[in-house]
Order: structure tokens, then sequence, then C-alpha cells
């Protein structure tokens, strides 16, 4: 066995329910059955296996192709170029792709000590999807939440702020779900 699998296994013993899962861009990943599993895997990964850095908090939207109601259709030409963008482009699943009416989540973790990297991954239900909050253990997780939760509708239990962060206020939805419809608002051309 490696030492690089040996914290993986170290991971999924201490995490009941937890599975390796497929790779996510050749790096470890582990799946966590339930959000109850979050945090004691994010502690045992910083506290005793040395991945002290939280680099990414995101999510993906399973639920199927995207709703083109979301793009706005009227066309916003660059004012250094005469040319309109396109009309969006229809989308079409990809082979392997199943979709369902989940968000999966993601967390990315490094090790900068020993140059290691290793991803949770948690699939919540779209109408009730929360996490527990990162942000007492890894500060860093502050904002990557708050941006989950305005482009996801993703909730983080224990967050100290969880508001907007990238949105304006009066912006209805979460832009990044698939079936996000953008409502007309004041800044969309009569």
């Amino acid at each position: 066995m490696s030492a690089g699998a040996d914290f993986l296994d170290r991971l999924l013993a201490a995490v009941p329910g937890s599975q390796a899962d497929t790779p996510v861009k050749d790096y470890p990943t582990v799946r966590l059955s339930a959000p109850k599993d979050l945090l004691p895997a994010a502690r045992l990964l910083k506290d005793e296996l040395g991945f002290d850095y939280l680099e990414m908090v995101t999510a993906v939207d399973w639920l199927g192709p995207v709703n083109l109601g979301g793009f706005v259709s009227n066309p916003n030409p660059n004012p250094f170029t005469q040319k309109h963008p396109g009309p969006p482009v229809s989308p079409v699943a990809g082979p392997g792709v199943t979709y369902r009416p989940v968000l999966d989540l993601l967390w990315s973790f490094g090790d900068l000590v020993k140059n290691r990297k290793v991803f949770l991954r948690l699939e919540v239900p779209r109408d009730r999807a929360e996490a527990p909050s990162l942000t007492g253990l890894f500060p860093a997780a502050d904002w990557q939440e708050r941006e989950a939760f305005d482009l996801f509708g993703i909730r983080f239990a224990g967050h100290p702020n969880l508001i907007k962060i990238l949105t304006p206020d009066f912006l209805q939805g979460h832009p990044l779900r698939k079936d996000y419809v953008h409502a007309k608002d004041r800044y969309d051309a009569e």
C-alpha cells in the first residue's frame, strides 16, 4: 500500500458509509453518505492527515439540460465590436450522464507540505439542499459557501453570515441551477 493510499484508507475507515468515488482530475475522491459526515471528515483531514488548506467549495446541478429561459435573450453587443452574440446553443446530454434531482457538492482540500489533494463529494436533494458549514474549521469556506448559496441555493448550517455575495438582492432564483429562468428586471433592455 502506498503512502498516498494510507490517508484515503484512514478517511474511509473513520467515516462510516463513505466510499471511494471516481477520481476528480486523478485526485482521490471520497463520496460521503450524509451531510452529518462532512464535519468529521473535514476535521480528520485537517487535524490528523495534514490537509490544512480548503481550496474550493462548489456544486453541480444534475437536474437535466439547462433551461434556456435562464439566458437574457436581448442581444447586448460588445461596444468595441459590431458583433452581436449568437443565440445560446440547445444543450444535449453527454454520454454517460444520468440526470437526477440532486445537487452534488464538492470540496477540495490540499496538503501544501506533501503536495497532495483530496476531494469530498456529497449529494443533497435539490429541494432541501443543505450541508454543514466549514467556516469554523476553514475560514476560507466563508465566501465560497456564500457563493454556492447565492448561485445554487445551497444552505450551509452554522454559517455566520449566509447572504448573497455575487448577485444583486433583487435577482430572483439561483442562476447556476439548471431550471433557472431569468425574471426581467430594471437592467433588461425593453
